[in-house]
């Protein structure tokens, strides 16, 4: 309860222990029903309440607020951060660095934000860039967030070159050691195709926790590396580490890309029969593209009945990609028939790509009628195969 009418102290306490608390929505709401004129401190515990609801309205409305009555940026770092990490969370990257340009002082918590901002809203090379701005500038050092922010960045630009360049800094920072850090420097290494440096950065980690082991086995996974990764699960159990349904994942794309049926299967079964884990539509879609790749399509049925998740156009997808690769090259296509006539029968809500893929293959098996529905019905329900296109 609040104290008394005009009470600014009993608000911005209230609004800060809601924020803190994870109460985003309610500190928004306190904030409204607020009966006395806010001070800094109060947008202050609001606008981290704004970026937690990535509710770009609130915190422009609280910006707002907040010019009117100061004027311009630069009176208080705090406020000003703290808008411009709502502006970077909710992807308004213009936004964000047209209040960026126009503070006067900046330490590492804005320039972190401006890099975050760009990482993932913006474009990587220019989360990157001001990476390298904010080195030149030399006002602020950067700090495990700053770092993690760019990485993320090298890992989106697949650039091994600017990956190893942080790792180097690191090093030198003293960082590289950090759980957080580590676990980006491995992701950006399998990002970028180095195997052997993601896993010399997992080896190197002083502590290592269930996100560093489920990225280590993702970055073997999607580098063909699938023994090692299979292993990997093994030094796990031994470290008295419990898998995850993210490791699952990994160990399932690595049976995948190796196209080994009969072991993701196993890893399926395993990961609910022995581990309690319950597989997610992901993990059975994961296992369906193995043996589809191996040309198992007598096992796409009995997967896909075991699944307590809605059927859906992804898995539709892995079947039409499988059935059309294997039975161009003339095997039988066993089972799945069930799967194209739910197709068929509208069972299935669909775009453009996956009518095309559907239509296609069902011609690559001989089906010329039931190739000639489905464009037909295509057309009729008005749906448009959106142009293909490469930044090549």
């Amino acid at each position: 309860m609040i104290g008394s009418r005009g009470d600014v102290v009993s608000w911005t306490k209230r609004i800060s222990a809601l924020a803190r608390s994870g109460r985003a929505a309610e500190a928004v709401a306190a904030f409204a029903m607020m009966d006395a004129a806010p001070n800094a401190l109060t947008l202050a515990s609001v606008l981290p309440a704004c970026a937690a609801l990535r509710s770009l309205c609130a915190g422009r409305a609280v910006h707002g607020f907040w010019l009117r009555r100061v004027g311009a940026p630069g009176v208080n770092l705090i406020v000003d951060n703290a808008v411009l990490d709502v502006y970077a969370k909710c992807g308004a990257v213009g936004s964000a660095r047209h209040l960026f340009d126009g503070m006067p002082r900046r330490d590492v918590r804005t320039w972190t934000a401006m890099v975050w901002g760009l990482a993932r809203s913006g474009t990587p090379h220019d989360a990157v860039g001001m990476f390298r701005a904010m080195l030149l500038d030399g006002g602020a050092a950067p700090n495990e967030a700053t770092v993690v922010s760019v990485l993320h960045a090298a890992a989106r630009t697949g650039a091994l070159a600017c990956g190893e360049a942080l790792h180097a800094y690191a090093l030198k920072r003293g960082l590289a050691g950090d759980q957080v850090v580590g676990n980006a420097l491995i992701n950006a290494y399998a990002k970028c195709g180095d195997a052997r440096m993601a896993f010399r950065a997992f080896r190197e980690l002083p502590e290592k926790d269930l996100v560093s082991w489920g990225t280590v086995t993702m970055a073997m996974a999607v580098n063909g590396r699938c023994r090692e990764a299979l292993i990997l699960l093994s030094l796990m159990l031994r470290r008295g580490v419990w898998p995850d349904g993210a490791v699952f994942l990994a160990l399932l794309s690595a049976c995948c890309h190796a196209g080994l049926a009969d072991q993701a299967l196993e890893v399926l079964d395993a990961m609910r029969r022995v581990y309690g884990i319950a597989p997610g539509k992901e993990h059975y879609t994961c296992a369906l593209d193995a043996c589809g790749r191996a040309g198992r399509l007598d096992k796409f049925e009995e997967i896909v009945s075991q699944m307590p998740v809605e059927f859906d156009q992804q898995v539709l997808g892995v079947f039409c990609s499988s059935a059309s690769k294997w039975r161009a090259r003339g095997v039988a296509g066993v089972g799945g028939e069930q799967l194209w006539g739910r197709f068929l029968d509208g069972e299935v809500e669909a775009g453009g790509g996956m009518y095309a893929l559907m239509s296609k293959s069902l011609a690559d098996a001989g089906r010329w009628e039931d190739a000639c529905a489905v464009r037909e019905r295509m057309t009729a329900r008005r749906i448009e195969k959106t142009v293909a296109c490469t930044w090549i």
